[in-house]
């Protein structure tokens, strides 16, 4: 059995993580406090369809959109996309997407313990407004109303972190926030003033 070429492996494992990216960042959003946060009290993320390609680092004729729902339904084809961007190196651009995929799967389990953060991060010319790092890899975040997953680093790449101390998680379309992936009713009352108008009754309690 011959060995899988490079754009094969890179065209599976897209399609694995648009699965994935569909149930943690399509799905569901999330609100996350930190003392790291003095731009803003606390940030929303909320991925979208259109957001997945450029987190692969490939080029495609396709739109972001029509790009991930051939993945998600897992009928891409290695013509839909190239490794051909202007002013640079093919080689550069697949080591580039070699280590973006290589994390892709990280950037799944990003909603957890021992997450830092930092606002304002910039880097290789990308300013987001926040960006995490889980040791692993850094997720830098778009400047919008609702953060949404903006570029993919392997490493920590992060200057001055401090830890996520709170993830709440909601599902996509509904108003407020439900569940607790990260902290407890201790870290809620610590953010309480600053959150409360988005919690549920439930993580009102005292």
């Amino acid at each position: 059995m011959s060995e899988k070429s490079f754009k094969e492996r890179v065209r599976e494992e897209m399609i694995n993580a648009a699965i994935q990216y569909k149930q943690v960042y399509v799905d569901y959003e999330y609100l996350i406090c930190s003392e790291a946060f003095v731009e803003q009290d606390f940030y929303i993320v909320a991925g979208r369809e259109d957001n997945f390609q450029h987190l692969t680092g490939v080029n495609s004729t396709l739109s972001p959109k029509e790009f991930y729902f051939k993945c998600l339904q897992g009928v891409l084809e290695e013509s839909d996309f190239d490794f051909a961007k202007s002013g640079q190196d093919e080689k550069m651009v697949k080591g580039t997407v070699r280590r973006k995929i290589q994390i892709l799967p990280n950037m799944m389990e990003f909603f957890k313990a021992g997450v830092e953060t930092e606002e304002k991060f910039k880097k290789n010319k990308v300013s987001c407004s926040f960006a995490t790092a889980d040791g692993m890899c850094t997720l830098g975040f778009s400047e919008s109303k609702k953060a949404r997953p903006k570029t993919l680093l392997k490493g920590n790449e992060l200057n001055n972190p401090k830890p996520v101390e709170l993830i709440l998680r909601k599902k996509a379309g509904t108003k407020l926030f439900d569940e607790i992936v990260l902290g407890n009713m201790e870290t809620i009352q610590k953010y309480r003033e600053k959150i409360q108008q988005l919690l549920s009754e439930e993580l009102l309690k005292d």
